[in-house]
């Protein structure tokens, strides 16, 4: 009985055989990669320390806190409509959200979250990373709320 292998066999076989060999080869070295030597660093943070704004709370932990209010339509901290909230990579952002008037939440779809839904005098709150980069917009969630202006900037650099 004669074995013969068709032209489209023969170079898998032949892929697979020279594959094994060059596997087989680059298995043996042997040598050892030189050790790197452990070096300390010392971090100095140079940056002025600022003293955050108003209803803007930084604690220990590095969690920074916003209590913002819901009026008809608008976000509201420290007599501010529609805050810009910023915060940096990594921090731990904590929204204590009060309704002070009408049916509200907080919303930021970027990161998925949400505080409950709120009437008059009612408060919630809702804790997170902000572990993305970028400008998310947060807003209630409530009927067309969004659409009639309840919305601001949560911006993580």
């Amino acid at each position: 009985m004669e074995f013969r292998l068709s032209n489209e066999k023969s170079l898998i076989f032949m892929f697979l055989l020279i594959t094994s060999l060059m596997i087989i080869g680059c298995s043996g070295v042997t040598e050892a990669l030189p050790a790197v030597e452990k070096q300390e660093v010392a971090i100095v943070n140079t940056e002025p320390v600022d003293e955050e704004p108003a209803g803007v709370e930084k604690t220990e932990s590095k969690t920074v806190v916003f209590a913002l209010t819901g009026e008809n339509y608008q976000f509201m901290m420290n007599g501010q409509e529609n805050p810009d909230l910023k915060v940096s990579l990594g921090d731990k952002v904590r929204i204590e959200f009060t309704a002070a008037s009408g049916f509200h939440d907080w919303s930021v779809g970027g990161f998925n979250i949400a505080t409950e839904k709120v009437s008059d005098g009612q408060s919630s709150s809702v804790e997170f990373v902000a572990d993305k980069k970028g400008t998310f917009e947060y807003y209630c969630s409530v009927g067309s709320h969004r659409q009639m202006g309840m919305k601001g900037k949560l911006i993580v650099e």
